[in-house]
């Protein structure tokens, strides 16, 4: 930058002015005034020149500042609304995963009930065992002849129809005592 610093110049007194002057060239008073004027002119000028480029870079700078803040705006834009997509995403995860715990501690809950039952039935089953109880095995032979004896009751019900035969419900055959 250059010295913009304003230097006012005094005009020379008489008697220094009559020292200075040549007899070939008298100086008059309005002429230095004239060449202060326009040395002062001339620094005003260099001075609003520097202040009119400064002011002009300041203009530029300050546009690349206004275009970087909008990017910036825009970018955070964009980051609020995917951290508020990601916080909705990752709150219905933590949901869904409470649900899952709460399901599996109740499942976990079914799970020791039912294993404690089975130890139950296994020391039920064992001590039947050995007394050589059979009667489930008993029962579900019965179970099985009553199955094929109603199966073959409706068969012969079914052919007897086209021969117009009748033929007894089964429970008249079952009775007590026999």
């Amino acid at each position: 930058m250059e010295d913009t610093t304003l230097q006012i110049i005094e005009p020379p007194t008489a008697s220094e002015a009559s020292e200075e002057q040549t007899p070939e060239e008298p100086i008059k008073s309005d002429q230095i005034n004239g060449v202060m004027v326009l040395t002062l002119l001339d620094k005003i000028i260099g001075a609003v020149d520097q202040i009119q480029l400064t002011q002009t870079q300041l203009e530029e700078r300050q546009q690349e500042m206004d275009s970087a803040v909008t990017s910036i705006q825009g970018e955070l834009t964009k980051l609020t609304k995917a951290h508020t997509t990601t916080s909705n995403t990752v709150n219905k995860m933590l949901e869904k995963v409470r649900k899952v715990s709460v399901n599996v501690k109740t499942v976990r809950q079914n799970l020791e009930k039912q294993a404690g039952q089975i130890k139950k039935l296994e020391a039920n089953e064992a001590e039947l065992l050995k007394r050589r109880n059979f009667k489930v095995m008993i029962y579900q032979l019965l179970r099985i002849k009553m199955q094929r004896f109603i199966s073959l009751l409706f068969w012969t019900t079914r052919q007897t129809r086209d021969t117009r035969y009748y033929i007894k419900p089964a429970t008249a055959i079952f009775k007590q005592g026999s």
